[in-house]
């Protein structure tokens, strides 16, 4: 498994490697597809906490890929992790082959900048774009005052583990308030005990980031256990937070009806999710895992609702890193346009 070459700058010469690389696959898949008994090809994705919305695709895109791709020898496997954060760091000491990560953490590891300065990861290389997550703040209803951030004073929030992206996301947006941080008492701990910590009044609140809707949230609001409400992040939370370095933060919504009892739609704010591996994964490997996640989609909307927003001309809207050359030869496949930028 060689890292991937330098590619020319024209576009000409970029397409002509394109091509010539998918009649090149093609032979190769074919060889591979006759081999009665293929290697066996193990791989890893880390995903996030039980709970939450990472685990559940993470865990229906391995059993997908199994399933369908027996034949060519490809197993893949998915473990439980701390999020966006723990996955970076899985990847790059080649505890994972394939993770999923927010866009915010992708790009600062490929380009060495906000947590990863002076520590670059070159080798991270985009599988493909996916859904959007959306930040959602979980307060008890009887805490909630201006509806806003700023009901968090007094109160414990629970906030992901450590190496979550969570809890550096939840920091970021608490330092946006220019009125002054709220003192707030944050608890790492995991989605699940965060659940019960709230159920018994120990916390108050929980931030959780997911695509809608979030597994445990929705847990959480079918129990009845507390009466339970978001806090919304206006305008200008969402302008500060780009201006501390979340510059892909874009405005995203709860609506109404998402959970039960939820009556009004919740301003929020989000970020693109990606598919990520490194640009050792074996070209065909890669070709065959994006192949087979464009040609299930329908399964994955089974899966998890947020699956619906995956969209093959979507695919690369928002990417910050280079793409894999197994991707890009599917996407050449399919006449997805590619930009220069995200050619290795």
């Amino acid at each position: 498994m060689n890292g991937t070459s330098s590619l020319r700058c024209s576009l000409n010469a970029t397409m002509i490697w394109a091509i010539v690389s998918v009649l090149v696959l093609g032979l190769t898949v074919n060889a591979f597809a006759r081999d009665k008994e293929p290697a066996r090809i193990s791989l890893l994705i880390a995903t996030g906490m039980p709970g939450g919305t990472y685990y559940q695709i993470g865990m229906g895109m391995a059993s997908l890929w199994t399933s369908k791709l027996r034949k060519t020898g490809i197993r893949v496997s998915a473990a439980d992790s701390e999020g966006s954060r723990e996955n970076i760091e899985a990847i790059r000491i080649s505890d994972a082959d394939l993770i999923l990560a927010e866009n915010l953490f992708c790009s600062g590891a490929y380009k060495g900048t906000g947590l990863y300065r002076g520590r670059p990861l070159k080798e991270l290389r985009a599988v493909s774009a996916l859904w959007p997550d959306t930040v959602h703040f979980l307060v008890r209803q009887d805490k909630i005052r201006t509806g806003t951030l700023k009901d968090l004073e007094g109160l414990t929030l629970a906030t992901g583990l450590p190496d979550s992206g969570n809890r550096f996301t939840t920091e970021l947006l608490l330092r946006t308030l220019k009125s002054g941080r709220p003192k707030v008492r944050l608890r790492s701990m995991s989605n699940m005990a965060a659940a019960e910590a709230l159920r018994t009044g120990t916390i108050q609140a929980i931030d959780l980031t997911g695509g809608i809707p979030i597994p445990l949230v929705l847990t959480l609001f079918r129990e009845g256990t507390q009466q339970l409400g978001f806090l919304e992040i206006p305008e200008e939370n969402l302008e500060a937070v780009r201006q501390e370095g979340w510059h892909d933060a874009f405005r995203s919504v709860i609506p109404a009806g998402t959970y039960p009892g939820q009556e009004k739609t919740v301003n929020s704010v989000g970020q693109l999710n990606v598919l990520a591996t490194t640009a050792a994964l074996d070209p065909q490997v890669v070709y065959a895992l994006t192949k087979t996640l464009y040609e299930n989609l329908e399964y994955l909307a089974k899966v998890h609702p947020a699956c619906r927003q995956i969209d093959l001309q979507k695919a690369l809207e928002g990417l910050n890193i280079p793409l894999h050359r197994g991707a890009i030869l599917y996407f050449t496949e399919r006449n997805v346009k590619i930009p220069e930028r995200l050619f290795p």
